[in-house]
């Protein structure tokens, strides 16, 4: 479970939750009480405002969802890669619980939706644009901490991983946009496939 203070993290949670029901244009602070449970006055004692609460909610996500890669050493590169990019566009609720504690009951719609809520208001807004460049910064840097890795122990060829990581990342994004905002079903899958299409052409053969 996230070592986030309990309330604090809560109160994410919750305004993820409202956010994919919502958006960001019809959310309230009263919808993320409602989805709270509590009387929304209680955000005030924690956050200045919506989009206060928002910041800090895609920088507690992005940490609990990719900083946490930093965590551990890798032993098999392509299985790590692929794991990695299964658990964003794929989450299990088994990954989910122990980060979360009241997930959305669809964690791969929810996803997809405050994806692209938050990267579109960065259209307008410099700050969510920070975030939103540190995100995908953080997203592109495990990745190319995976692919070195995998060059460094043979495992793949010797591919330049900051492109590469670019290559994935631009490939994850894609896959949440268009499972939010068409009716391409399989979406995720075809990013999936596209993505082991890289992993086998810069896998090593023996």
């Amino acid at each position: 479970m996230s070592s986030y203070p309990e309330t604090e993290q809560r109160i994410r949670e919750a305004a993820f939750r409202a956010l994919a029901e919502h958006g960001y244009a019809d959310l309230s602070i009263k919808d993320i009480g409602d989805e709270l449970g509590q009387n929304p006055s209680i955000i005030y004692h924690y956050y200045d405002s919506k989009d206060d609460l928002l910041l800090s909610m895609l920088d507690v996500f992005v940490d609990i969802f990719v900083g946490q890669q930093d965590d551990h050493p890798i032993t098999d590169a392509e299985d790590e890669l692929r794991r990695f990019v299964e658990q964003i566009l794929h989450p299990t609720s088994e990954q989910v619980e122990r980060v979360m504690f009241s997930p959305p009951s669809d964690i791969e719609t929810a996803v997809s939706r405050v994806y692209v809520e938050l990267w579109a208001h960065a259209t307008w807004d410099d700050n969510f644009r920070k975030e939103t460049t540190q995100a995908e910064d953080s997203l592109r840097t495990a990745i190319a901490r995976i692919l070195r890795a995998g060059i460094e122990d043979g495992q793949f060829r010797s591919v330049d991983a900051e492109l590469t990581a670019d290559h994935i990342c631009f490939l994850i994004q894609q896959g949440l946009h268009t499972r939010s905002t068409t009716n391409r079903d399989d979406a995720a899958e075809r990013v999936l496939t596209m993505i082991d299409g890289i992993v086998a052409d810069i896998s090593r053969k023996d």
